[in-house]
């Protein structure tokens, strides 16, 4: 399974609006069509969500010109979202929400996944077996793909990390404007 982990787009909340569960900006939403197009020809099994507003509008461009419908994946928050979370509890959560989709989607090809930067790190670091702290972050910039790939290798389960926070969609947007 080829597991793509997506940040949303440009939301209010990355331009200084103090607004809870933000939406996309008009930048955002162009980044998710770009990101759509770049991806068009990926057939993806299953489209997954965090609940806000701003992952949502993000996933549905790409769910929209794939016809599928977009899952809700309600452990996909941002951090601090419903309050303090520690450390542990943000590494343990994404530990959780790794496993989940293995153990649901383990026999697709394709699952694509729509959250937040902060939470991204996280999840990127247990997707692929990191266990550190604090020491080492995925940067995740909006519509940024990273793609994690869990493979069998003579015979052994192999995680590779295939792409890290890829923009090459919006070369083309940012050389226009």
């Amino acid at each position: 399974m080829d597991l793509y982990i997506i940040r949303h787009g440009e939301s209010q909340g990355n331009v200084g609006s103090n607004v809870e569960n933000p939406e996309l900006t008009q930048l955002g939403r162009k980044q998710a069509e770009l990101l759509a197009l770049r991806l068009r020809n990926i057939k993806f099994d299953v489209i997954l969500s965090s609940p806000l507003k701003r992952a949502v509008q993000t996933a549905e461009p790409l769910a929209s010109l794939r016809n599928l419908p977009i899952t809700v994946m309600d452990n996909l928050y941002e951090v601090g979202t419903y309050g303090e979370e520690t450390l542990s509890e943000v590494q343990e959560r994404a530990k959780n929400v790794v496993s989940e989709i293995r153990e649901k989607y383990g026999d697709k090809e394709n699952v694509i996944a729509f959250a937040h930067g902060t939470f991204n790190n996280h999840f990127i670091k247990a997707a692929c077996g990191i266990t550190s702290g604090e020491d080492f972050n995925f940067c995740q910039e909006n519509t940024g793909v990273t793609i994690v790939r869990f493979i069998v290798d003579d015979g052994q389960p192999r995680i590779k990390l295939e792409l890290a926070n890829c923009g090459k969609h919006l070369e083309q947007y940012k050389a226009s404007i």
